[in-house]
């Protein structure tokens, strides 16, 4: 991820970008539609402060039209301050199923495509 931030902002080396340097949802952008493996999946990140969702959807995820592909490649994190956990369930939705429940229950989201 790194890399694709640095190509597109080589200026950020050492001081946005690096080992020392706290890597944010952000950066995501950068490698959507990149031709990497991350750009098949659908990342919903929910923030614990904000109470608001930021959703990144890779060039090739919305590609698949299968239902169980999809839900395989939706990552579910939540962001507290200064971590990112993963939250993991048994049965994971899709991304059209998870944007259903955040509109049913009136939960403010953004996507952003690669």
């Amino acid at each position: 991820m790194e890399a694709a931030v640095l190509r597109a902002h080589p200026e950020w080396g050492g001081s946005r970008v690096g080992d020392e340097v706290q890597a944010f949802s952000d950066f995501l952008f950068y490698v959507l539609d990149s031709p990497t493996l991350i750009s098949e999946l659908a990342i919903a990140i929910f923030d614990s402060e904000s109470g608001f969702v930021e959703i990144f959807s890779g060039s090739q995820y919305k590609k698949s039209e299968r239902g169980a592909e999809q839900r395989t490649n939706l990552l579910v994190i939540r962001y507290v301050p200064g971590h990112y956990q993963a939250l993991v369930g048994p049965s994971r939705p899709s991304l059209t199923e998870l944007c259903a429940a955040l509109d049913k229950h009136g939960v403010l989201y953004v996507i952003t495509d690669g």
